[in-house]
């Protein structure tokens, strides 16, 4: 079971609770609930539905969670619900001596890990850039032939951006880094990666799948199997 994403935000006097979770490989979607004084603001589901059918892991469905939750979070920093939460009767701000101002919006402080995680996902949410994402889930495996689909989304609007650059590289502890693919996103953002691993008989190997576009760049790593 992966471990879900909760989040405090604070914005405009107002806290809000988002709550991210996975619903099962029996219910595959993701779902994400934003809360104001214990009432639903807004909830935001994403299917993985259709991926399942190529087969997928933990670490596929984890980053989808991740990709939503930040933008649940951008989503409140930019307002978009406080029409709704206008009508709520918010919780009070613990240990705050100070009033904050009306066009304050702050993470509120946590001690686990995973509030650490979602700070850092929260930083990145504050602006539109580059996602990159595989689309299906496969594995890297030396001497064979590989055929994936990535695609490349704006972070807060989920829309496809066109014309990224796609770059698939080995690099290894026995060599120099080799390019082993080059291409571009259609119109949806998306393309298909078609390519072989080197085969490596010594140390070990990872491939990192890059996307260049004027939003900004994201990579993808994997490590390389060896053949049993």
């Amino acid at each position: 079971m992966i471990t879900g994403f909760n989040t405090d935000i604070r914005h405009n006097d107002k806290v809000y609770h988002i709550q991210t979770e996975d619903k099962g490989l029996q219910n595959p979607y993701i779902e994400s609930l934003v809360y104001v004084g214990g009432e639903i603001l807004a909830s935001k589901k994403t299917s993985y539905a259709e991926q399942m059918k190529s087969g997928l892991d933990e670490k596929f469905i984890l980053n989808l969670m991740e990709q939503q939750h930040r933008t649940m979070i951008a989503a409140i920093k930019r307002g978009r619900f406080e029409q709704n939460a206008d009508a709520t009767v918010s919780r009070p701000p613990a240990a705050v001596t100070v009033p904050i101002p009306a066009t304050t919006t702050e993470i509120l402080p946590e001690r686990t890990l995973d509030q650490v995680i979602i700070d850092y996902l929260a930083s990145e949410a504050e602006s539109e850039h580059l996602e990159l994402s595989i689309v299906n889930s496969c594995e890297f495996i030396s001497g064979q032939p590989v055929e994936l689909k990535v695609a490349a989304r704006k972070s807060l609007s989920q829309q496809g951006i066109a014309g990224a650059v796609i770059e698939v590289k080995i690099i290894s502890t026995v060599e120099g880094p080799r390019v082993i693919f080059k291409g571009k996103t259609d119109a949806e953002g998306l393309t298909t990666v078609r390519c072989n691993i080197p085969i490596f008989r010594d140390g070990t190997a990872a491939i990192i799948i890059s996307a260049q576009s004027p939003l900004g760049n994201d990579e993808v790593k994997q490590l390389v199997k060896r053949r049993k």
